[in-house]
């Protein structure tokens, strides 16, 4: 955990007044939603096509115009060997977002190695708990044509 420190701003009513109303939605406290917002703008501004979505897990690095598409799972493939062209070609990006999301990988490898980690466990949890779901479908036999 990094080192803490007390910083303080001040800032417009209307401002402080949403981010009430946010922290409420969010069920958490001002302070930390806060810091999180603080957090996550430093690092868009840092590494700009890179933009943060909610997920089921909590908030996720993305690239921008592709909210689907997770730095983590970027940095995952991109780890395949294959030249960025080929890569990219792969996640179907340009270039230049690739080694943006790479570039974002590269300085948050905590972040991205959790994410990949938590993606890992949640799918053995899933072949525990649901095997077949796992086993490639079966195709139906076709039917006779009739005569």
């Amino acid at each position: 955990m990094s080192e803490r420190a007390v910083f303080s701003m001040r800032a417009g009513r209307g401002t402080l007044r949403a981010l009430e109303e946010e922290a409420r939605r969010y069920r958490v406290a001002p302070r930390t939603l806060a810091e999180t917002i603080l957090e996550e703008g430093l690092r868009m501004r840092r590494h700009p096509g890179i933009v943060f979505v909610d997920r089921a897990g909590g908030r996720a690095a993305v690239l921008a115009g592709h909210p689907r598409l997770n730095v983590w799972l970027i940095a995952l493939t991109a780890r395949g060997g294959r030249s960025n062209a080929r890569t990219a070609r792969q996640l179907s990006i340009d270039v230049p977002s690739l080694e943006r999301a790479l570039a974002y990988a590269g300085e948050y490898p905590e972040d991205v190695e959790a994410a990949i980690q938590a993606n890992e466990e949640a799918f053995e949890r899933m072949k525990r708990l649901y095997p077949p779901a796992l086993k490639p479908a079966r195709r139906p036999r076709r039917a006779a044509a009739p005569r």
